[in-house]
């Protein structure tokens, strides 16, 4: 009886150490990494949130109209590690943004380059 409640046990810690690896998404699938978009515009707001952190910035198009962007980064612990922080960004900055497009067509990109007026580039 021992050893059968070992082996339930054993087994429950087994299953529930890999449900939380189940949630985690790759970019392949909400993102086309087959190809990368390149936009500029002022930085709106920037989102320092888990798991993933975000930049919007406005993209003008060739009719005038503005589009916000959603531009997702790493979560705020890798880009810490990669010298971001919390005042790398502000508002009103212009940048470019090179990354993937979202593959539902909406205005997202996965960055992969970000680039500051001052000729930093930020990888995220």
């Amino acid at each position: 009886m021992m050893r059968r409640c070992r082996a339930v046990l054993l087994g429950l810690i087994l299953f529930g150490s890999t449900v939380p690896l189940a949630g985690h998404h790759s970019v392949t699938a909400y993102y086309d990494t087959s190809r990368q978009l390149t936009l500029q515009g002022p930085i709106v707001s920037v989102e320092w949130t888990n798991p993933h952190a975000f930049v919007n910035i406005d993209v003008r198009d060739e009719h005038g109209g503005t589009t916000k962007w959603a531009i997702e980064t790493d979560s705020p612990n890798v880009l810490s590690r990669a010298g971001w922080t919390r005042s790398t960004l502000h508002f009103g900055d212009q940048v470019t943004a090179t990354g993937y497009p979202s593959k539902k067509g909406t205005a997202a990109l996965r960055l992969v380059t970000l680039s500051l007026a001052d000729g930093r580039k930020l990888k995220g």
